[in-house]
C-alpha cells in the first residue's frame, strides 16, 4: 500500500526568449519575483533557430536563456507561478504581441518537468487549465529526450547548462536531508 508522503523541494527553472535584451531581463525580472530571488545559474542567450512558430507575434530575430533559481519550491506551486507568468505575459502584450515568453517549470532528480496551457496526449493535468510535461528525463548520467521533446532542449550546451543546474539542486538536497537528520 502506498504511503502519503509530501513531495521533495523542487529546482525552480524557466526558459525566456524575447527580442532583444531589454525584453529578456524583463522576462528574468519577473521570474525573480515569482521566485523569490535571482537565478543562481543562468545560460548565455541562444538564438531561436529551431522554430519560426513565435516569430509571427513576436518577430524575428528571438533569443532565448534558461535559467534556474537557488529557493527550492514545492512541485504544486508550478500551477502558481505559471499562472503569474500567463498574467505578466499578458500585461506586457502591446497590440497583442508578446515582449518576451516566460516559460517556467522545475528541475527533479528524474528530470525537467515545464508547464503549459497546451493540452497534449503526453501531459498531465495540473490544475486552473494548465498541463505538466516530462521534457526531459534524468537516465545515466544525462538527460533524455522524449519524441515531444523541443529541439533546443537537446543542443548540447544548453544541456550543460542544464546539467550544472541539476547537480546544484542534487547537492541542496543533500545539504536538506542533512539539516533533517540533525533535528
Amino acid at each position: 500500500m502506498s504511503l502519503i508522503a509530501p513531495p521533495p523541494q523542487m529546482k525552480p527553472f524557466a526558459a525566456v526568449f524575447a527580442g532583444d535584451g531589454r525584453r529578456l531581463t524583463a522576462g528574468l525580472i519577473a521570474l525573480n519575483g515569482f521566485f523569490g530571488g535571482e537565478p543562481d545559474v543562468m545560460s548565455p542567450a541562444f538564438p531561436v533557430v529551431e522554430t519560426a512558430y513565435y516569430e509571427k507575434e513576436m518577430g524575428p530575430g528571438l533569443v532565448k536563456v534558461y535559467a534556474s533559481w537557488p529557493r527550492l519550491m514545492a512541485p504544486g506551486r508550478l500551477v502558481e507561478v505559471k499562472l503569474a507568468a500567463m498574467a505578466w505575459e499578458r500585461r506586457n502584450s502591446p497590440q497583442g504581441r508578446r515582449e518576451a515568453n516566460l516559460d517556467p517549470g522545475y528541475i527533479s532528480v528524474g528530470g525537467l518537468v515545464l508547464s503549459t496551457g497546451k493540452f497534449r496526449g503526453h501531459r498531465l493535468y495540473l490544475g486552473h487549465g494548465l498541463w505538466g510535461e516530462l521534457t526531459l528525463s534524468y537516465h545515466k548520467g544525462a538527460f533524455q529526450p522524449f519524441p515531444w521533446t523541443y529541439q533546443d532542449y537537446v543542443n548540447p550546451e544548453v544541456q550543460s547548462c542544464l546539467l550544472k543546474m541539476r547537480k546544484i539542486y542534487m547537492e541542496q538536497r543533500l545539504d536538506l536531508i542533512k539539516t533533517e537528520r540533525r533535528k
